[in-house]
């Protein structure tokens, strides 16, 4: 039988998540599939990261990130730090919910340890932005900052449809503004008046499920979307092609593949603020890189 870690972040956007972890470890043990499960409550940011990282080989069969995108971001980052292949498990308490989502990872008691049981485990690439890690999506501009400007009251009682009332407030007063980046990767080189840029590892972004349309999280790749100033007359049919997952052909959008890419703050205002899975990384600029199966994750 297996010995796990939870690491749990009670404080995540989804209500009562935490009677159906209750039942899940309470279901692990019954069922014999976990001889022995430690717990661990965060309080403060960095506190996954750090009981991560102080996970030593063979102490644990697999470690669970039990919250939003945030909170498994800090395991990622631990578990990493920590120089051990512990297999990561999610169960996603958050309000979006990308990666998650993006990869069908069982949310409910019977999945979970029918998954436990079976035991699969597949390499996955994260992205490292200067000396940090990121599963999903590293971005910067537009509503970027809604993720950690949104209310954890808001988030609990309206769930994903918090972002979208955030959202919605900025939106019209900054869809015409553009930061002047520079961008450099073997496969774009160019100085861009910018609206939003995303380097995603998996398809779903913001809780659109394609966003990163050709993204895969184990092809040793990052997928990067720079979106240039829009014209008013395109705002509409750009929308609509965001919802339909066919915007990477819009004029107004470039898309591209890559191993390691530079992103540099040209204007001469205060450089914009970076997000790394929702949470704040801090200023441009940066460097990101794809590592290449950094973890096991544990998947049905």
């Amino acid at each position: 039988m297996k010995k796990a870690l939870f690491i749990i972040n009670p404080s995540s956007g989804r209500q009562n998540f935490l009677n159906m972890v209750e039942l899940l470890t309470g279901k692990l043990i019954m069922k014999q599939l976990v001889s022995h499960i430690d717990v661990v409550y965060t309080e403060k940011q960095n506190d996954a990261k750090n009981a991560a990282s102080a996970i030593k080989e063979g102490e644990y069969d697999f470690v669970t990130a039990v919250g939003g995108d945030g909170t498994l971001n800090e395991v990622i980052n631990g578990v990493i730090l920590s120089g051990t292949k512990t297999p990561i498990a999610v169960i996603s308490a958050g309000t979006v919910n990308d990666f998650a989502n993006y990869l069908n990872l069982p949310q409910n008691v019977e999945d979970f340890c029918e998954m436990v049981s079976n035991f699969k485990c597949k390499s996955v690439d994260v992205g490292k932005v200067n000396d940090q890690y990121f599963v999903n999506v590293l971005a910067g501009g537009l509503l970027t900052d809604v993720g950690y400007k949104v209310p954890k009251e808001l988030k609990a009682i309206m769930g994903k449809m918090a972002y979208y009332v955030e959202g919605a407030k900025d939106l019209p007063k900054n869809l015409f503004n553009t930061v002047k980046l520079h961008f450099e990767s073997e496969e774009y080189t160019a100085d861009v008046e910018t609206v939003v840029f995303i380097v995603a590892n998996s398809r779903s972004v913001g809780g659109f499920k394609n966003m990163a349309s050709l993204a895969s999280v184990s092809d040793g790749l990052l997928d990067v979307i720079v979106l240039r100033k829009v014209e008013f007359p395109n705002i509409t049919n750009l929308l609509i092609k965001i919802l339909q997952g066919d915007h990477i052909k819009h004029p107004s959008v470039d898309y591209f593949q890559t191993k390691y890419l530079k992103i540099e703050y040209l204007g001469e205002k205060e450089p914009i603020t970076v997000d790394y899975d929702g949470e704040c990384f801090g200023k441009l600029p940066v460097e990101v890189q794809v590592v290449p199966g950094a973890i096991q994750l544990l998947v049905p």
